[in-house]
């Protein structure tokens, strides 16, 4: 009787370790490895919006909300016909080869004023809808130019 009780433990162990190798293999939750996302992105703009967006750039990196706390965000500059309009993505999510946020006004505590639906083409390069009120829908494409948040 210690057989079936021992191989339903070894079954379990070995499930375990599957959910937990497939749970960990896009990298904590975001846009999957932080290596594959990292860094910063040129924008070109697919279509402008109702605010006329003109360009930009886009800085992904891990953001310490609290000690021992590590989440993915960035920070989205876009050149419009009047001025620069800056948002903050958080809670990016992956599913195969889409990738969401909440876009945040103000700061990345700040009300979420809007969405990020995309799709990534392949390595660096993302092509999505960012939505707010002030934008409107404006589709952007972004290539990654740098894997450091800082150069």
């Amino acid at each position: 009787m210690k057989r079936p009780s021992v191989i339903l433990l070894l079954l379990a162990l070995i499930l375990s370790a599957v959910f937990a190798a497939s749970a960990s293999a896009g990298g904590k939750e975001g846009w999957g490895r932080y290596g594959s996302f990292i860094g910063r992105y040129h924008v070109k703009v697919l279509s402008g919006g109702s605010a006329g967006v003109r360009g930009g750039e886009l800085t992904m990196f891990i953001q310490e909300e609290f000690p021992g706390s590590e989440e993915p965000a960035g920070i989205l500059k876009l050149r419009t016909k009047r001025n620069n309009d800056v948002v903050y993505l958080k809670e990016l999510k992956h599913r195969g080869r889409a990738r969401t946020a909440l876009v945040k006004g103000g700061s990345f505590l700040g009300p979420t004023i809007g969405r990020f639906s995309g799709k990534m083409r392949r390595p660096g390069r993302i092509v999505a809808n960012v939505s707010t009120r002030s934008l409107g829908t404006v589709e952007l494409a972004f290539t990654r130019y740098s894997r450091k948040p800082t150069q």
